[in-house]
């Protein structure tokens, strides 16, 4: 059953966190629901305690069927953060976001530090293709006739062994970046947990052979899909396997009435945020919003390093509240 709401406020996350050991908590109220985690970390003779909402997939905050909800549900976050003695209470806001609410948002949480992060979005009505100019719509349409000739296909469910073959080109992508994957377990808990409730699909891409190129995991609701992880093996491309799935992802949303496609976040500069905004994407606004509850809190003995180590895959505070003395 779809999700009517942003998927990454779907109810199987805490399922998913729990399944890799987060201790996370659901609060619900008049059909609303906010999910956070706890997570407390000793280390170098310190220790801290940093509430988020939400890690892994950066959007947290309460999804709920008005205003008041959100607000109650936004105080009894708070109000969890201060019984925990926690140091910082973080949460991620959705790019849709709107101005009352991002008001709503900031004068319950009273966050000490705030980081904008840019997002890139895209309406899917009309398709992509169709919202382009000739010369754009030309140059990615060349690329998708290649990948025909290519004799590429989508696949949108990927079997468990499939799966495991995708896990090992997407480790092998990130060892050619140089970049800090999702764990293993955080993907295989996504396509078990997250594909069974409706909220994950892995769209998969195979040669005229069979063999699987690679593919593209997505976020799915009513409301919006989220482009959230990728990876295709390097000889193919030449054969542009990112623009052949996304052409036949976005066809597909479409015809089940999805209307907005998030991109997620990429630095507003180089080549991927290039691509986006070759398909028509636009930047949206999206906040870390933080409460640092202990000025003197042990976060700060530790450098932004470290900290980013101890509590991976979720925000705590941006590297600028740091002393200059425990910067590397």
């Amino acid at each position: 059953m779809p999700f009517a709401g942003l998927p990454e406020h779907h109810p199987v996350w805490p399922e998913i966190l729990a399944a890799l050991g987060e201790d996370v908590r659901v609060l619900e109220e008049a059909g609303g629901r906010l999910a956070y985690t706890v997570s407390r970390v000793e280390a170098a003779g310190a220790s801290a305690t940093v509430v988020n909402s939400l890690p892994y997939i950066a959007y947290g905050g309460p999804h709920a069927p008005d205003p008041a909800c959100q607000r109650t549900l936004l105080e009894r976050l708070t109000e969890a953060a201060a019984a925990l003695d926690a140091d910082v209470l973080s949460v991620g806001t959705s790019p849709l976001l709107t101005e009352e609410e991002e008001r709503l948002y900031r004068e319950v949480l009273q966050p000490t530090h705030v980081l904008e992060n840019p997002v890139q979005l895209q309406t899917l009505d009309p398709h992509p293709l169709e919202q382009l100019t000739r010369k754009r719509r030309g140059a990615i349409e060349s690329e998708l006739r290649r990948g025909e000739r290519g004799g590429l296909r989508v696949i949108e469910t990927l079997t468990e062994s499939q799966f495991d073959e995708w896990l090992e080109i997407y480790r092998e992508r990130y060892r050619e970046l140089g970049a800090a994957p999702y764990p293993d377990e955080f993907h295989r808990q996504l396509h078990r947990r997250g594909v069974a409730g409706g909220v994950a699909e892995f769209h998969g891409l195979i040669d005229d052979a069979g063999r699987l190129l690679g593919g593209i995991a997505f976020l799915l609701s009513e409301l919006s899909a989220t482009y959230f992880s990728s990876a295709f093996v390097s000889e193919a491309r030449q054969l542009f396997p990112t623009t052949f799935v996304l052409d036949r992802a976005f066809h597909d949303f479409r015809r089940r009435g999805i209307r907005t496609f998030n991109w997620h976040s990429s630095p507003s500069s180089g080549g991927v945020h290039a691509y986006k905004q070759r398909w028509g994407a636009r930047v949206h606004r999206h906040f870390y919003l933080a409460t640092l509850r202990k000025p003197d809190t042990a976060l700060f003995r530790w450098s932004p390093a470290a900290v980013r180590q101890l509590f991976p895959f979720r925000f705590v505070l941006p590297f600028s509240a740091w002393p200059a003395a425990t910067m590397p």
